[in-house]
């Protein structure tokens, strides 16, 4: 999908280490030598070792720190690192050890952690979820081991039990086949439940409709009932279900000041509602994870798909308009679409309506691939599905009650085939702080070489927020690299650079254009364009480079969550004639890393 559109005015439609020497330093990093030791001893002093690689990494490489200082304080902060991975062990908190052992393999420091591996790691953080009776989360995390094949085989087939008791046909087809690649014999009851296709009447008990009651809605003196309805499914038979966050919104959106209740109703259960309550959401990926007291008969699991081939068959499971337990069936349309802004997803064209929302899309052999979540109404069959492949990756984060975070650089990135450009690097984030800046071009993050934004954001999702990462990046010929401290991204990138940024500093972001001012007065601010980026808005209106602009007025849309620029241009392939322009953006932009 456009991240953006644009429109002559009066017609606006807004669809729901190198040795290379750096030039210039970037906001809130030292400038003097002194400087520079100075806060790199603080935050290591201060437990912030990983904070602290990332400044001896910039400062090291901008000649702020002598080779000799650099190498102590590298020695005395990951020497902190590998204590702290320790620690956390200790005291089983296993995501604080696999970020720390993750910042350890971006120094390359990993050899230095005698008794911990990745998988070992993510081992115990299953058995703590198994020690508090939270299975799923268990069975999620050991299906993030790099190579299950690695596990001893009493712990694979104590999960592979784990996963039938609980019902989780992905995880154990993982278990069975590692089980298999090793020549071990499987127990003949894993592999009949791994073989058995569920039916489709099973599956249809194992939805649900949701519906969050809004009061009374008062429209031109009116009342009428104000309700949110869509689907849901269940994957725990704890009586824990998944549905889209925009369903759920007015339960835990902080704004919302009216009445709202939220319940569920089973199938077979036309007049009964039961009471349900959020547990963790995902704003980003419209993903929430509800409770009630049941004990579903029929639990889904998610799988690791990314993403079928497109005419393959899938189903939908739903309650649209509130008929319930109505199941749809139709192909995969396309991959790969930039709806979200994190991750893709699939276009389909099974039927979807509005109470669709929330339910579960499965495979011909039954397996959730997919969260439905959206349409377009002026459009039969264009609907759309988030992979099972993102959502399983934080699938234990939505137990642990609130909002999931997730980590990021602080770049916006446009697409070209070395690499990804920055388009945008906002001020103090880890990415400026490291060095980037706009017009780098990234060729590797994480030993990884992304050539889409969706690659570099699922090597981010990998990692907690806190945590080091290698980036490697190219300016004017030269290449440069750096270790980058990760922060919590926040929801709204746009929202948070307009509190202190100009309109015009996100014009890469936002229109797909770059510009110089020329003079700027009270009422208008005049500019030049410098640059226009392929297919994004601005190229798609017919603007080009050097043709001047004016701002007349730009305004920021909270409830339809959009970006307005109106503007007068002298098109130079027009011969400088001026038109009104307006152009438009979502605020939830799709290219930042």
């Amino acid at each position: 999908m456009a991240r953006a559109v644009a429109l002559v005015v009066g017609s606006v439609l807004f669809l729901g280490s190198c040795a290379t020497t750096d030039p210039g330093p970037s906001p809130s990093i030292a400038t003097r030598e002194e400087d520079a030791r100075e806060e790199v001893a603080q935050l290591i002093d201060d437990g912030k070792a990983e904070e602290g690689l990332a400044r001896i990494s910039t400062y090291r490489r901008r000649g702020l720190l002598e080779e000799e200082t650099a190498s102590e304080f590298f020695e005395e902060a990951v020497s902190a690192l590998v204590e702290e991975l320790g620690d956390a062990v200790d005291d089983q908190r296993y995501r604080d050890a696999i970020r720390l052992y993750g910042s350890l393999e971006a120094v390359e420091a990993v050899d230095r952690v005698e008794e911990s591996s990745l998988g070992s790691l993510f081992l115990g953080l299953a058995d703590s979820y198994a020690e508090e009776d939270n299975f799923v989360a268990s069975l999620h995390s050991i299906a993030r081991v790099p190579d299950l094949s690695e596990l001893a085989s009493e712990d694979l087939l104590r999960y592979g039990e784990m996963a039938r008791e609980h019902r989780n046909r992905f995880v154990l087809g993982e278990v069975v086949e590692a089980l298999s690649e090793r020549d071990e014999e499987v127990p003949e009851d894993l592999e009949e439940f791994v073989d058995t296709e569920p039916r489709t009447s099973e599956m249809i008990n194992g939805t649900a409709t949701v519906w969050v009651n809004r009061g009374i809605r008062i429209d031109d003196g009116v009342g009428y009932p104000d309700r949110a309805i869509g689907s849901g499914f269940f994957i725990d038979p704890r009586g824990y279900l998944i549905t889209n966050y925009h369903v759920v919104e007015s339960e835990v959106d902080p704004t919302y000041e009216g009445y709202s209740r939220l319940f569920v109703r089973l199938p077979n259960s036309s007049n009964s509602r039961t009471p349900a309550r959020v547990v963790g959401y995902d704003r980003i990926f419209d993903v929430a994870l509800l409770k009630i007291e049941v004990d579903p008969s029929y639990v889904f699991s998610f799988t690791d798909v990314r993403a079928l081939e497109p005419g393959e068959q899938i189903s939908a499971i739903g309650s649209p308009g509130g008929l319930e337990s109505s199941i749809s069936r139709g192909i995969i349309s396309a991959t790969n679409r930039r709806f979200l802004q994190l991750g893709d997803a699939m276009q389909v064209d099974v039927p979807i309506n509005p109470g669709n929302s929330g339910g579960p899309l499965i495979d011909s052999d039954g397996k959730v691939v997919g969260l439905v979540f959206a349409g377009v109404e002026q459009f039969e069959g264009v609907n759309f599905a988030i992979p099972a492949f993102w959502i399983q990756r934080f699938l234990p984060e939505l137990y642990e009650e609130g909002e999931v975070s997730h980590s990021w650089m602080g770049v916006a990135a446009y697409e070209q085939k070395d690499g990804l450009e920055v388009m945008y690097a906002a001020p103090r984030s880890p990415a400026s702080q490291a060095g980037l800046q706009e017009g780098d071009l990234i060729t590797s993050i994480g030993g990884h070489e992304p050539r889409k934004i969706a690659d570099a954001q699922e090597v981010l999702l990998d990692r907690e927020p806190g945590g080091l990462i290698r980036v490697e990046w190219e300016r004017d010929g030269e290449a440069y690299d750096g270790l980058v401290a990760l922060d919590e991204r926040p929801f709204s990138p746009i929202e948070e650079a307009l509190k202190t940024q100009q309109p015009e500093d996100l014009f890469p972001v936002l229109f797909g254009m770059r510009t110089n001012a020329v003079s700027s007065l009270p009422w208008q601010s005049n500019y030049v364009i410098t640059k226009i980026y392929p297919g994004e808005v601005a190229d798609e209106t017919g603007l080009s480079e050097q043709d001047p602009l004016t701002l007349r007025n730009f305004e920021v849309d909270k409830e339809r969550r959009i970006a307005v620029a109106r503007v007068l241009v002298k098109k130079r392939k027009a011969g400088f004639v001026e038109t009104g322009i307006q152009l438009g953006s979502y605020l939830e932009v799709d290219n930042f890393l």
